[in-house]
Parts: structure tokens; C-alpha cells; sequence
């Protein structure tokens, strides 16, 4: 009976459902769409894992492996097992053309024992292939590096003391997942030309890796617990295909994450307006219900009535969800995708699609569980009263609403993968909410103080709307919300645009150097002072590892499988690595203690047993360590210990040399070490010639071209911006429709109200300017609002997550709050349109 009951009053209320349904799928599609993708690349990770990898197993290290690592690695390979080795770090490259950062892989005859490289010259290079770069003098280089620097099949480059030719360009590397904002093109060498290079020596930066093909039915995971035991040093990694594909989504997941946030606004909105059209429906039902109690039926199956219709409309709701997703998904794809080197098409997955019906109709249930309750407050004496019932008679009740609440906030977690950056992003919207909603609590109040006014139509608006409070906020903030969305992005890149802004009067440095070893310092200040250029900051660096804190051994951190949040994920890195340390007398510019004392100027051996410690704010978080913990490092054999004695906040995008752990100067002054330097904003033809003179008399000194890279990022955030202004402008949009519909539901409550007017004398232009003046005065106030809290919010994200500045642009919010106005008018004129130029007389034909 129950079941009949809902889907009678479904077909009868026909339109109601289509609304109700048409808002939620709105809200969905961002959020399926992007799940759908996430899906999609997730698979093709998997798929081309051991691509990626290039083996069943990978041991690497940010230094050689001693002799005994290498026997106790080897110890626990299963019999069988072929072995390679890869090398890759950074060079400068250099031509008749100009010079070049490089990221340059050496490969053996092994290379690549899963996946291949595919060539310009038609040669596909995988397991087995003859390599021509092998036993000659050639190189395979990027496409990147090919067009940056016109080079040429024949082309002859210089990379450290080798003189290379320059044999096929590869078009495509399966083993390269992600291009980002890369710092350097790649090229590939013959690894046994390393020792005739010079360009690998004492403190230079590489990444050696022992590459593994275990025979069939080898399991990888056991065979890495056991490197794992064998090998306690964190800094020496070992993956297997599974890790190396999560690794390499990692980047991408980061955009994701952000991505979905903007999803659950929009989410957030579609369900405010399906909400708002639940009461509607429920208040006109209220008497049907009230008749059906006196018939006998009891409140639960009233309830139940109606829990079983928001189920079906939730049900319905994925039908469309997966239409429009269709629709995002190709214009999210082009986006993301460029990030990738697969050819993704992804469409919704069966794994979506139950996300969008789990979404759906657990969503049509949370955003309708609180006026089903008032189905509990009605009594049918009611009947008999010439009163209606109003849905929001009776005792108010929390419970209900807790429900959502909690599906919103697990769905920010989940979707940030951070509990932190969730709990954040959720209790800031709550805050924005809160904001809005007090904002426009006090706009119409206010509105409802303007009974002065000359003109009737402008009076009835103002007075209109502060009768009608719970209808005129829903449009406050779901308007406000979506002006805040749209607006954050374009403050946002303004400001980082203009913090990474590269010239004469800024600050940042134009070139980097590093891999300078000791006694090259003073040749390299010698061809700077003969260019009349003077280092920004000459940083020493010293590698190290952390042995002990606080008397216990610092172990490497294993990551678990499922959910893992992103804090874990930085954790566990930071954790598994070597690390850099440094020393200086005073702090940068870019550097200030924000707790703690500051380090005193010199170690004393008389005074103190222990050096003392600067440690990044970030860093100490992510690795747990407190004022007063005492770290015992590992300084190429020698044990260092050291206090920690202040935290600093570092502003990284000044591109100075900078350090998560600085030493108290006198502690590591005669440890080996290089040496890293930026170098001030000069000309470009300056740079390039200086880049070019570098390159040639120190071939193992890397040179990054600051400017260059700033560029690559801001492109690549570009890119990136477009993907999110999508979800932003779709969550707009979702707000809109909530207008519509609010603004339908309300012509349709006060049609007899408009009609009356008509009888007394209203003209139809008068009657359609007081609605479009209600709405155009909400629209206005709340997008302005939206937009200048979008200020506030752009600032807060600058300052706390990227520590730049911040660069005000007024044009951006004042057209927003232009074009948000101009549809809103547009939108609530073809709302009311129809029953505007209804006649009077027919409302007087109707039954009442």
C-alpha cells in the first residue's frame, strides 16, 4: 500500500519531481564526473604499472649503496632474478644553440624490462630492443628540449665532458607518467659513459636505482618486506609496480582533491534548492497527509510514504547525473588529461554509477529527513479548522538535520583525503554560510524598514521580501556562494602571477645554481664578478640522515593500503629520505623564527655538548618533532647531535636557497659539501650568455633558469585554473537553478496575491517590475557580498598556504557581481512570466 501511495503521488506531482530530480542531478555531475575520471586513471595506473616502474621492483637512493647493502639486497632476490641499473640527475646540456638544464637517465643494456620508448624515427624501444645509444657516443632526447632549443637528428650537445650526437627523439615514454611543471627536459645515455662525463663526483645530486625482473610467480610485496629488513636506512626506497603507479598519481590526486572540494559546493547547492522544493511539496501535501491520518493511516507509514518517494527520485536523479556527465566529462578530460601521456577516454564506470545512486539516494533522504518529521506535529483537527497548516508549525527538532551534516563532512574528508584540509574546507563553508545567512538576515530586515518609498511597486518588493525570509535566503546564499567560487581562482592567480613576477625590481633570483662542489667557488665568483653580477645567497649544503631523536631510532615509516590521507602520505616521504642541512650566522630575507629562540651566532665546544637547530615549521609538523627534541644525525659517517631550539617559516617562492634544518654555524664548516647559490634578475640575453659560459667551464654544475620555470608553472596552473573555474561555474550554474526554482515555487504560492493586485489596478509591467526588482536586490547585495568575501578568503589562502602577497584586482568582483545580477534578473523574469500575464479573472473562475 505504502508503495502505491508514493508512486500515485509522484505521477500526480509529476512536476514537482521533475525539479526535485533536475537540481540534485546538477549537483551530482561534478562530483560523478570527476569520480568517473579518477576511476579511469586509477585503471590505467594499474594497467601500466609496471611500465611505469620499468620492473617488478626498484631499489633507489639518493647516493651510491655501499657493498654490504648491495650483498644483503641481493641476499633475498629469488633465484632467476635479472638485474639492471639506472641513473638520473640533472646537468646542464649545451650547443651551438645555447645551453640547457637536462635531466639526463643513464640506462644499461637492460633498459626497459617492462614498457617502451617510442621513437620519432618509428623505433619502438622495449624489453630486448638493440639500443643504439649503447657502446657510442649518441643521445636520445625529449621533444621539449628539441623545440626549446631547435635542435636536430645530428645535432651534436655537450652534457658534462662528452661530446654526444644526438641520434631519435622519443615521442612518447611509457615510463613517464605526469608532465607537470618539469624543470628539465629528458635525455637518455649510456650508462657506462658516466666516469668519462665527471659529471657524478663527491656531493653531487643523483638518484641511483637497481632496477629488478623477478621470474613468474614471484610475490613482490614479500620480496620488498624482506629488502625492507634487510635495508633499515629510510633514505633507500624500494617500490613495486602498485607504489610506483600511486606515486605517480599522486601529483595529479592533489588537483583531484581541490577539484571535488569544488564539487561539494556545488553538491552542497543543488541539495539547498531540492530541499526548498521538498518543503514546498510537503506544505501543499500537509492536508492530503492530515485526511490519510484520519483514515487510520499511522505517522511511520506517512513517513515512510515519503522516504520512499525521496528514494525513488533519488534513483531517478542518476539518470540524468550520468547524462551531463557525459557532457563535463570530455571538457574535464581535455583539461586533465594534457597532464597525462594516456590517451584517456573515460565515461561512467559501474564503480561511478553506484557512487551517483549511493549519492543520490542517500542525499534526496538527508536534504528531506527534516520536514518528514513535521509529518509527527500535524494534527488532524486541523481539518476542521479554516487555519492551514504551515510546515513550520511544531516543535523544532536538531536531530534531523545532523544527518546531512555528517554526509557533508565525511564527503569533505573523504574527497580531500586530509582531515585536516576536510575539516577545514568544511568548517569554512560553514563559516561562509554563517556569514551569508547573517548578512542577509540583516539585508532584509533592513529591506523591511523601506515602507517610505514614493513608488508602490519598490515598497511592495522590499516588504515582500522580508516576508518571505527562508525563501529570500536560500537565494542569498546560494548566489553569494557561487559569486565566491568564481572569483577566488582569478584573486588567487593575480597574486601568485605578481609574487613570481621575474625582473629588475623584484627580489627573485633569475638563475639557480647547485652541485657546486667546494673548490669551484671561487672560479664561479670570479666569472659572476667578471659579468658584474653579485650571488643573491651561497648556501653550503651537507647530506645527512637522521639516526636517532630522542634516544630512539629513527625508523622508516611503511605506508598502509586503503585510505591513506595526504598528511600521511607527506609524512611517510619526508620520513623515507636523506636530508640536506645547512648552516649560516643569520636568516635570510625570506626566513623568520615564529617560535623559539634564535640559534646563537657560533658553536662553542667549551660552552655547549650539542649544537642547536632551526628547523621549517612545515617540516617539524609533518615529522612530529618539538622544541627541545635532540636529533642525532649521520654526516657521512660521522654522528652530529643537535637541539632543536626555534621553528622558522620559510617563504619558498623566493626561490632563495633555503633549508628545512639549518645547523648552528661552527658544527658542519669542515664536513664535504656543495655548495648551492641564486643569482640576481639580469637580461635575458645576459642570462643566457652567462647560462652558456657556466655550462662550459663548470660542465657539472646545474644551472635552473628561474625565469623559465616560473613560466612552466604559471602555464601549468593555468591549466589547472581552467578545471577548477569548470566545477566553480558548474556550481554557479547549480545556483541558478536553485533561483529558478525558488523563485517558481514562490510566483506560484503568491499567484493569487499577483491577481489581486491586477483586480485593484496593477498593470502587468507593474506587477512583473516589483518581482524582478525582489530578486535583482537579493541578486545584487548577495554576489556583491559572495565577491568581496572572496577577497577576504583569496588573501587568507595566500597568506597561509603559498606565503606570497597579495595583489587586489577590483574589475574581476565588480563583474561578476554585474553579470551575476544581469541572469539573475533574466532568469527570474522567465520564472514569473507566465503567471504575470495570467488574467484576473481566471484566478476568480478557480475553486479556491
Amino acid at each position: 500500500m505504502i508503495f502505491r501511495l508514493a508512486v500515485r503521488e509522484l505521477i500526480r506531482s509529476w512536476r514537482f519531481g521533475l525539479f526535485f530530480i533536475f537540481n540534485l542531478s546538477l549537483g551530482l555531475t561534478g562530483f560523478v564526473s570527476l569520480q568517473a575520471f579518477n576511476v579511469t586513471l586509477q585503471d590505467e595506473l594499474a594497467r601500466n604499472a609496471k611500465n611505469i616502474l620499468s620492473a617488478d621492483l626498484s631499489v633507489s637512493a639518493r647516493r651510491e649503496l655501499t657493498e654490504a647493502e648491495q650483498s644483503a639486497m641481493k641476499s633475498v632476490l629469488p633465484p632467476g632474478t635479472e638485474t639492471g641499473r639506472i641513473y638520473e640527475f640533472f646537468a646542464m646540456m649545451s650547443s651551438s644553440k645555447g645551453s640547457r638544464l637536462v635531466m639526463v637517465k643513464a640506462i644499461d643494456s637492460s633498459y626497459p624490462f617492462y614498457g617502451a620508448l617510442e621513437m620519432h624515427s618509428g623505433k619502438r624501444i622495449g624489453p630486448g630492443s638493440e639500443k643504439e645509444i649503447l657502446g657510442s657516443h649518441k643521445v636520445w632526447i625529449y621533444p621539449e628540449l628539441q623545440q626549446q632549443m631547435n635542435l636536430q637528428t645530428g645535432d651534436r650537445i655537450q652534457i658534462g665532458k662528452l661530446d654526444l650526437e644526438i641520434s631519435d627523439v622519443v615521442d612518447r615514454d611509457e615510463t613517464q607518467t605526469f608532465r607537470m611543471a618539469s624543470l628539465a627536459p629528458r635525455v637518455y645515455v649510456d650508462l657506462k659513459l658516466l666516469p668519462e662525463s665527471g659529471l657524478i663526483q663527491f656531493g653531487s645530486t643523483f638518484t641511483q636505482a637497481y632496477q629488478f625482473r623477478f621470474p613468474s610467480g614471484t610475490d613482490e610485496n614479500k620480496v620488498k618486506e624482506n629488502i625492507f629488513q634487510k635495508l633499515p636506512d629510510p633514505a633507500i626506497s624500494v617500490d613495486t609496480p602498485t607504489s610506483a603507479g600511486e606515486d605517480s598519481g599522486r601529483q595529479l590526486g592533489y588537483l583531484s582533491d581541490y577539484l571535488g572540494l569544488v564539487a561539494i559546493i556545488a553538491l552542497f547547492m543543488s541539495a539547498l534548492g531540492a530541499a526548498y522544493i521538498y518543503r514546498m511539496f510537503l506544505y501543499s501535501r500537509m492536508k492530503e497527509i492530515a485526511i490519510l491520518r484520519t483514515l487510520g493511516l499511522q505517522s511511520i507509514q506517512a513517513v515512510g510514504v515519503y522516504v520512499l518517494q525521496a528514494s525513488l527520485l533519488g534513483l531517478l536523479a542518476t539518470l540524468p547525473t550520468v547524462a551531463f556527465s557525459e557532457i563535463v566529462l570530455p571538457v574535464l578530460t581535455k583539461v586533465l588529461g594534457s597532464f597525462t601521456p594516456f590517451d584517456l577516454k573515460p565515461s561512467v564506470t559501474m564503480e561511478a554509477w553506484g557512487l551517483c545512486l549511493l549519492m543520490a539516494v542517500l542525499g534526496s533522504f538527508v536534504v528531506s529527513l527534516p520536514f518528514l518529521m513535521k509529518i509527527y506535529d500535524l494534527k488532524a483537527a486541523k481539518l476542521f479548522s479554516e487555519e492551514k497548516f504551515a510546515v513550520n508549525e511544531g516543535k523544532f527538532r536538531v536531530w534531523p538535520f545532523i544527518p546531512a551534516i555528517l554526509v557533508f563532512y565525511g564527503l569533505s574528508v573523504h574527497q580531500a583525503h586530509s582531515w585536516k584540509i576536510g575539516s577545514a574546507f568544511a568548517g569554512s563553508l560553514v563559516a561562509t554560510i554563517a556569514i551569508l545567512l547573517v548578512a542577509g538576515y540583516f539585508v532584509l530586515k533592513f529591506a523591511g524598514t523601506l515602507k517610505n518609498l514614493r513608488q508602490w511597486t519598490m515598497k511592495f518588493s522590499f516588504l515582500g521580501l522580508s516576508r518571505r525570509a527562508g525563501a529570500s535566503l536560500a537565494v542569498f546564499v546560494a548566489l553569494g556562494l557561487g559569486a565566491l567560487l568564481i572569483n577566488i581562482l582569478p584573486q588567487l592567480k593575480n597574486s601568485l602571477q605578481s609574487d613570481l613576477q621575474v625582473d629588475q625590481k623584484t627580489s627573485l633570483p633569475s638563475l639557480f645554481m647547485f652541485d657546486i662542489q667546494d673548490e669551484q667557488v671561487t672560479g664561479i665568483q670570479k666569472v659572476l664578478a667578471d659579468n658584474e653580477i653579485k650571488t643573491l645567497s651561497l648556501a653550503p649544503m651537507v647530506r645527512a640522515r637522521v639516526l636517532k631523536v630522542n634516544g630512539v631510532d629513527y625508523e622508516r615509516k611503511i605506508e598502509g593500503q586503503g585510505f591513506k590521507t595526504r598528511e600521511e602520505e607527506r609524512e611517510a616521504r619526508f620520513r623515507n629520505r636523506g636530508m640536506n642541512l645547512s648552516y649560516r650566522d643569520h636568516l635570510s630575507d625570506s626566513e623568520e623564527i615564529i617560535e623559539g629562540r634564535p640559534m646563537a651566532a657560533m658553536f662553542d665546544p667549551e660552552k655547549q655538548k650539542i649544537a642547536e637547530l632551526s628547523v621549517e615549521e612545515r617540516f617539524a609538523d609533518r615529522m612530529n618533532f618539538k622544541l627541545g627534541d635532540k636529533i642525532i644525525f649521520d654526516v657521512q659517517g660521522v654522528e652530529v647531535e643537535g637541539e632543536i631550539v626555534n621553528f622558522r617559516k620559510v617563504k619558498w617562492t623566493t626561490f632563495q636557497p633555503n633549508f628545512f634544518v639549518l645547523v648552528q654555524n661552527g658544527v658542519l664548516n669542515d664536513a664535504p659539501k656543495t655548495f648551492i647559490s641564486a643569482l640576481p634578475a639580469v637580461s635575458a640575453e645576459k642570462r643566457a650568455a652567462l647560462q652558456d659560459e657556466l655550462a662550459k667551464k663548470f660542465a657539472n654544475v646545474s644551472v635552473i633558469d628561474v625565469v623559465r620555470t616560473v613560466d612552466d608553472a604559471l602555464k601549468t596552473a593555468d591549466k589547472m585554473s581552467w578545471s577548477l573555474e569548470l566545477m566553480a561555474y558548474l556550481a554557479l550554474f547549480t545556483g541558478y537553478i536553485v533561483l529558478f526554482s525558488i523563485v517558481r515555487s514562490q510566483i506560484k504560492l503568491r499567484r493569487w496575491e499577483m491577481n489581486m493586485l491586477k483586480i485593484l489596478g496593477a498593470s502587468h509591467r507593474e506587477v512583473a517590475g516589483f518581482i524582478l526588482t525582489e530578486f535583482a536586490f537579493l541578486a545584487f547585495v548577495s554576489s556583491f557580498l559572495g565577491s568581496f568575501l572572496s577577497v577576504g578568503v583569496s588573501y587568507g589562502l595566500n597568506r597561509i598556504i603559498f606565503e606570497g602577497g597579495f595583489q587586489f584586482s577590483l574589475t574581476q568582483p565588480l563583474l561578476s557581481v554585474a553579470i551575476i545580477t544581469a541572469l539573475s534578473l533574466l532568469i527570474s523574469f522567465l520564472a514569473s512570466a507566465d503567471i504575470v500575464k495570467e488574467s484576473a479573472l481566471s484566478i476568480l473562475r478557480e475553486e479556491k
